[in-house]
């Protein structure tokens, strides 16, 4: 039985990874034909824009991405799953005319604050009232999350990213409109992806309302709202503190490996989109799950955690070849990037207990304890480490999020799904990922060929290394595995 439903996550994840894959790949091939029509400063604005967006949609959402889906498992009840999505739009809906509202009204006001200046006020209202979209048809592709419908969601997602990539070259290429036709485009994408995706939920899903539903999902949602900004905290809370005591280009150079280190996030992000509605799955089925999570987050660590370590050991050679000499020293943050991308999916694996227990609220107090640790740990380590600190504490914030979790898990043991995680290898994963990850950031001072050449060694050593740690069980599958792939098939004459 733990074969099949291993493949299932397995293959959903394959298919979100795909993808988002698919979707940022498209979005840079682009990029060489936009930069040529726009310049640096109207790229400022986009990015201080999509920063507004950021911070505004946790708040307008009322936490809805994450309390929907507890609402709409319970009691495996179709009634139920109807009333769930429609009553969490409904609600949005308010939510999201009120931010449009406010973005009409006081544009002006928040573009001098962002920007100094009240010029950029049509492209506040456009942004706000863009993200106002993006509220709206959150449930519905929840729905499809939900009900892993994984082609369907990818499908649709690259057709509504194909109209906004296909938008922006016309408002920008063919109508020269600058910064103005890309947020136009955006704000059209948007339109277009809320006509999709409500026209899913319209003849997919029978409406139903429910006010007792509305008032669980508020009751649940609204506490999450914090958690948000002290995860915004934990992740980019170092730059502000770095830039402080080592100014901007540190800074740069910092953002440089750490943006390398979040391609991770990417294979995380997928795994959440197929975790979330996989393990909600089993909400009535504890049996079962306590073993199966258990070995899931056993071959998340060992799979994922890979594929960290491939990123650190290959850092070093790959921004020497893609960036100038002043920015090399990025390397050093690109693996703890990766890590702290890694550690989130630790987390995420950690979270059934409290979903089943409708008790997510308690993951806002988690990443406050966590950012508050993440803050001092920056106020420690960068002062005398620089950049190099301000990553460790990035990791180690992580890290504090992972460990809280746990703890929390055990202490409310009397009413949460007891899963029996399988910590001695975990732990004998994480000793052997410290070792690769401390020789890839020893200091040294070789050519581009010589990285080359030390990354190679320490990558054929890798394989070894790992199948020492696996089981007798999971030695042999890989060993079926490599033959029924090396096995040749019979040559066909004519």
């Amino acid at each position: 039985m733990l074969k099949p439903q291993l493949a299932r996550l397995g293959k959903a994840t394959l298919i979100y990874g795909m993808g988002t894959v698919l979707s940022r790949f498209i979005g840079f091939l682009i990029l060489p034909l936009l930069t040529a029509y726009l310049s640096p400063a109207d790229y400022g604005v986009s990015s201080i824009l999509a920063w507004v967006a950021f911070l505004i949609i946790p708040v307008f959402s009322l936490g809805f991405g994450a309390a929907i889906a507890p609402c709409y498992f319970e009691g495996n009840d179709r009634r139920r799953k109807e009333a769930t999505i429609w009553t969490a739009f409904t609600i949005l809906s308010t939510s999201a005319l009120f931010l449009a509202v406010l973005g009409i009204a006081f544009s002006r006001p928040i573009s001098q604050l962002v920007f100094q200046t009240p010029k950029y006020d049509y492209l506040v209202m456009l942004s706000l009232s863009g993200t106002s979209l993006s509220l709206l048809s959150m449930p519905f592709p929840l729905y499809l999350q939900f009900e892993e419908r994984a082609k369907l969601f990818v499908v649709l997602n690259t057709v509504t990213s194909l109209v906004s990539i296909g938008l922006s070259l016309l408002m920008v290429v063919v109508f020269l409109k600058g910064i103005q036709g890309l947020i136009e485009a955006g704000f059209m994408g948007r339109i277009v992806n809320l006509i999709i995706f409500l026209s899913l939920g319209v003849s997919s899903i029978k409406f139903r309302f429910s006010p007792s539903l509305g008032k669980e999902l508020l009751r649940l949602g609204i506490p999450l709202i914090p958690a948000f900004a002290f995860l915004f905290i934990l992740q980019e809370g170092n730059k502000y503190i770095l830039q402080w005591f080592d100014g901007l280009d540190a800074v740069g150079i910092y953002t440089i490996g750490f943006n390398f280190g979040l391609v991770m996030s990417l294979l995380v992000s997928a795994l959440q989109a197929a975790w979330v509605p996989y393990f909600m799955s089993f909400v009535d089925n504890w049996d079962e799950a306590r073993i199966l999570f258990g070995r899931i987050l056993t071959y998340y660590v060992f799979g994922f955690g890979t594929v960290c370590l491939i990123s650190c050991i290959v850092a070093k050679p790959v921004v020497m070849l893609l960036t100038q000499p002043p920015f090399h020293e990025a390397y050093k943050v690109v693996g703890l990037s990766a890590t702290s991308s890694f550690l989130v999916g630790v987390f995420y694996m950690l979270l059934p207990g409290l979903y089943f227990a409708k008790e997510i609220k308690y993951v806002t107090l988690i990443q406050f304890i966590a950012a508050i640790v993440a803050i001092g740990l920056n106020l420690l380590l960068i002062p005398t480490l620089g950049l190099f600190g301000a990553a460790i504490a990035l990791m180690l914030g992580f890290m504090v999020m992972v460990v809280l979790t746990h703890l929390w898990n055990l202490k409310r043991r009397h009413i949460y799904i007891q899963i029996k995680y399988e910590w001695k290898r975990v732990i004998q994963f994480a000793l052997f990922y410290a070792v690769y990850m401390v020789i890839m950031l020893w200091e040294r001072s070789l050519s581009l060929i010589g990285e080359v050449a030390f990354s190679s060694i320490v990558m054929l050593t890798l394989p070894l290394a790992l199948f020492v740690l696996l089981n007798t069980d999971e030695r042999q599958t890989l060993w079926s595995l490599a033959g029924s792939l090396l096995k040749k098939r019979p040559i066909r004459t004519a």
